[in-house]
C-alpha cells in the first residue's frame, strides 16, 4: 500500500516541474496557437508547421491533469504534423508528450511512447547539445524511469534518474533537481534504504532553501520526517513536521496537509501520545471518507486501529482494522491485507475473542505463504531470464569477435600474397599452416575452458535451486510439526471448552490457551525472520550476527560473536549469503557437533574479509567433508561460498572439536 501512496505523491508533488503553469500561460500559448493556424490558412509552409508542433506539445503538457481531452487530441495533432513534415525534434517531443500522458491512465502503453521519444532525443543530442534539447532529453528520460518504477522494475528508475541529475545539474534548473532529489528519496524510502533516502530527501532541502522555499519544499519535509522516524530520530522527526507545518501556511493545500497529518499522527505515536494521534486523524478523514477504496483511507484507517490499540480500546482497533482490511482488498490483495488480518488476530486475542483470533491467524498464515510462493517463482523467473539473456549476448559476442578475425587474417593475407607471392610463397604456405593449426588448438583449448566455466554455473545455480527446495521443504515442515501442531492444539482446547460448558469462568484453561497462542506467535516470528532477517535488512550484517547469537545462545550453549572492521559497501545480497553461511555453521555446531561453546570471527580488511567458526563439539574425520560423503548441509555451504567467489577450509579430528575459515574478496568497486 506504502508503495502505491508512493507513487502517487511523487507524481503528484515531484512531476510537477513539467506540470506547472497558470491560467495566464495557457492563454497565452492558446493565443499564439491561433495566431498560426490563422497564417495556416493564409499559406502553409514548413516553418508555420514546425512552430505550431511546438506550441501543440508545450500546450498538451499545460493541460495534463486538466483537462484529458485536449491533452490527448492536441498531442496526437502533434505527433501527425511532425510526422508528415519530417521534424525530428517535434516527433521525439510528441511521442515524450503523449507517453506522459499516458503514465496515470496506461503505464506499459506509457513505456513504449516515452522509449521511443527518449531514443529519438538521444540520436538528436549527438549533433545538437543544445540547453533547449539537453532539457527535453531530461525530463523525458527522468519519466521514463518514473514508469519503469511503477512497473516494479526499481533498478532501472534509479538508472535513469542517476543519468539525469548531472545533465540537469549542468543546465542550472535547480527546482527539477530538488525534484529530482525529492523523487530519489522517496524511492530510497520505499525500499528501505532509509540513511539513502535522508541524504537525498537532505540535498532537495537545500536546493529548495536556495530558491526560498517554494510550494514543493513541503512535500520534501513530510518525506523527511518519515525518513527520520525510520531511523528512529524522533527529535529531528518533529523538527521537520514544525517546518512543514510553518510552510503549510505559507502555501495552503490539501494535499500537503494530508500527508503533514498522517506524518504527525505517526510521531504521536511513536512518542505514546494517542489521543494527540486521534484528533490529528480527526481532521483529515473527512478528506477520504467518501471514496473507501483509495490508498489514504486505507491509512488513515490504520493509524485510527494503531491509536486505539495504545489506548487498549481492542472493540475500536478491530473495528478500523476491517475497515483497513476492506480497503486492502480493493487495492492490493497482497501483503497489506496479510498485515491486517495479522493485527486483527492480536485485537481480538487481546479482547478475549480467541476463536476469531485463532480464524484470522489462520487466514492471515495462508495469504503469506502463497505471497512467498509467488514471490519466489517471479525471483526464479528473473534469474532465468538473465541466465538466457547473458548467454545469448555471449554467442553473439563471440560471433562479431570470429567475423572479425577472419575479416583481418583475410586482409593481410592478401596483402603478403600480392607482395611476395613468387618468392615466399612455400614458406609461407608452410607457416600459415602452422600457425592456422595453432590457432584452432588455442580455440578449442579457450572453448573447453569456457565449457567447464558454464559447467560449474550450471551446478552452482542448480545447487542454488536445489537450496532453495529444500528450505520451502523445511518451512513447510515447521509450520506442519511445529506451529501446525500448536495451533490445532490450541482448535482441540478452545473446542474442548466449548463443549464442557463450564459453570465456572475457566482461568486456567484460558490461561494455557494464551500461552499456546503467545508461543504460536513466537514461532511465526522465529520462522520469518529465519526466511529473512528484518535486523540485516535494517541494520546491516554485524546487527543482524549479533541478533542471531544472541538468541542461539541458551542455557547449554554460548555463541560468541567477535566483529572486526565494518560490512559498509557489501552488497546486501552478499551480506545475506554471509549470514547464511555463519548461520548454517553455527546450527551444524549445535545440532550435529553438540558443541557448548561456539566462537564466530568476522574479520575485515580493505576487499578482503575472514569468517571463521570454531566450536568444542565432538568433530568429525576429513573423509567426512568429501564430494561422495558430504550430505545437502555441506553441500549449500560450499554453493554459498562459491557464489560469494570465496574458499572455505575444514580443520577437524574427531573429539577435538571443529574449525571452519571461509575467505572472501570484495569487488573493489563494492568496497
Amino acid at each position: 500500500m506504502r508503495s502505491l501512496l508512493f507513487f502517487f505523491l511523487v507524481f503528484t508533488a515531484v512531476c510537477c516541474h513539467a506540470q506547472t503553469g497558470s491560467e495566464a500561460r495557457v492563454d497565452s500559448l492558446e493565443s499564439i496557437l491561433n495566431k498560426i493556424q490563422n497564417l495556416e490558412k493564409e499559406q502553409r509552409n514548413t516553418e508555420t508547421e514546425i512552430q505550431k508542433v511546438d506550441i501543440l506539445c508545450l500546450l498538451s503538457r499545460e493541460y495534463d491533469g486538466i483537462d484529458s481531452t485536449k491533452t490527448f487530441s492536441l498531442v496526437q495533432e502533434a505527433l501527425e504534423t511532425s510526422e508528415r513534415t519530417g521534424y525530428a525534434k517535434g516527433f521525439a517531443d510528441a511521442n515524450f508528450t503523449l507517453g506522459r500522458a499516458l503514465m496515470y491512465i496506461d503505464p506499459v502503453k506509457a513505456l513504449v511512447y516515452l522509449e521511443k521519444g527518449n531514443e529519438q532525443f538521444e540520436n538528436l543530442i549527438e549533433g545538437d547539445s543544445s540547453e533547449t534539447l539537453m532539457g527535453l532529453w531530461a525530463i523525458c528520460t527522468y519519466n521514463l524511469g518514473l514508469t519503469y518504477g511503477y512497473l516494479g522494475k526499481n533498478e532501472k528508475e534509479l538508472e535513469f534518474t542517476e543519468k539525469v541529475i548531472p545533465v540537469v545539474e549542468k543546465l542550472g534548473d535547480s527546482l527539477f533537481l530538488a525534484n529530482i532529489y525529492t523523487n530519489l528519496g522517496v524511492k530510497h524510502l520505499n525500499l528501505s534504504s532509509f540513511k539513502d533516502a535522508y541524504q537525498s530527501l537532505l540535498k532537495g532541502r537545500t536546493i529548495y532553501r536556495l530558491l526560498k522555499d517554494p510550494k514543493e519544499t513541503t512535500f520534501n519535509l513530510t518525506q523527511l520526517a518519515m525518513a527520520c522516524e525510520s531511523l528512529d530520530s524522533l527529535g529531528q522527526m518533529k523538527v521537520y513536521l514544525e517546518e512543514s507545518r510553518k510552510m503549510l501556511k505559507k502555501h495552503p493545500n490539501d494535499f500537503d496537509l494530508f500527508n503533514y497529518v498522517i506524518q504527525n499522527s505517526q510521531y504521536f505515536l511513536r512518542s505514546k501520545q494517542p489521543r494527540a494521534a486521534l484528533k490529528a486523524l480527526d481532521s483529515i478523514i473527512g478528506m477520504v471518507e467518501n471514496d473507501k477504496s483509495s490508498v489514504q483511507y486505507g491509512m488513515v484507517v490504520q493509524r485510527y486501529a494503531r491509536a486505539y490499540e495504545a489506548l487498549k480500546d481492542f472493540e475500536n482497533a478491530i473495528n478500523y482494522t476491517t475497515e483497513y482490511i476492506t480497503n486492502s482488498k480493493k487495492i492490493d490483495k497482497g501483503i497489506s491485507w496479510f498485515q491486517g488480518l495479522y493485527k486483527r488476530s492480536q485485537y481480538h486475542a487481546s479482547a478475549g475473542n480467541y476463536k476469531n483470533g485463532y480464524e484470522d491467524l489462520l487466514k492471515a498464515v495462508d495469504i503469506y505463504d502463497s505471497l512467498e510462493t509467488i514471490n519466489t517463482l517471479a525471483k526464479l523467473e528473473e534469474l532465468n531470464l538473465k541466465y538466457e539473456t547473458a548467454e545469448k549476448e555471449k554467442e553473439i559476442l563471440a560471433l562479431e569477435v570470429n567475423n572479425e578475425e577472419k575479416k583481418s587474417q583475410a586482409y593481410l593475407l592478401g596483402a603478403i600474397a600480392s607482395i611476395l607471392a613468387l618468392l615466399l610463397f612455400g614458406g609461407y604456405y608452410g607457416y600459415n599452416q602452422k600457425l592456422r593449426k595453432a590457432r584452432k588448438k588455442e580455440r578449442m583449448q579457450e572453448a573447453e575452458v569456457q565449457l567447464l566455466k558454464q559447467e560449474q554455473q550450471n551446478k552452482i545455480y542448480s545447487a542454488m535451486i536445489e537450496g532453495q527446495e529444500k528450505e520451502r521443504k523445511r518451512l513447510a515442515i515447521d509450520l506442519h510439526d511445529g506451529l501446525g501442531g500448536r495451533l490445532s492444539g490450541i482448535s482441540l482446547n478452545l473446542s474442548k471448552l466449548d463443549k464442557d460448558e463450564p459453570k465456572e469462568y475457566p482461568k486456567k484453561q484460558l490461561q494455557k490457551v494464551m500461552k499456546d497462542l503467545d508461543d504460536s506467535l513466537t514461532e511465526l516470528r522465529t520462522i520469518a525472520r529465519n526466511m529473512m532477517p528484518e535486523t540485516l535488512v535494517k541494520f546491516g550484517l554485524q546487527a543482524a550476527l549479533k541478533d542471531y547469537c544472541s538468541s542461539m545462545t541458551g542455557k547449554d550453549t554460548k555463541v560468541t560473536l567477535q566483529f572486526y572492521g565494518t560490512d559498509k559497501g557489501i552488497d546486501l545480497n552478499q551480506q545475506v549469503t554471509m549470514y547464511r553461511v555463519i548461520q548454517e555453521l553455527i546450527n551444524n555446531a549445535i545440532k550435529h557437533a553438540e558443541a557448548t561453546e561456539v566462537l564466530v570471527q568476522y574479520m575485515r580488511e580493505g576487499n578482503n574479509v575472514d569468517i571463521t567458526v570454531e566450536d568444542n563439539g565432538v568433530g568429525f574425520s576429513k573423509d567426512a567433508t568429501t564430494d561422495e560423503n558430504r550430505g545437502m548441509g555441506l553441500s549449500n555451504l560450499r554453493t554459498r561460498v562459491a557464489y560469494l567467489k570465496g574458499n572455505l577450509d575444514f580443520q577437524s579430528e574427531e573429539n577435538e572439536g571443529t574449525t571452519v575459515n571461509v575467505h572472501i574478496t570484495i569487488d573493489s568497486d563494492a568496497a
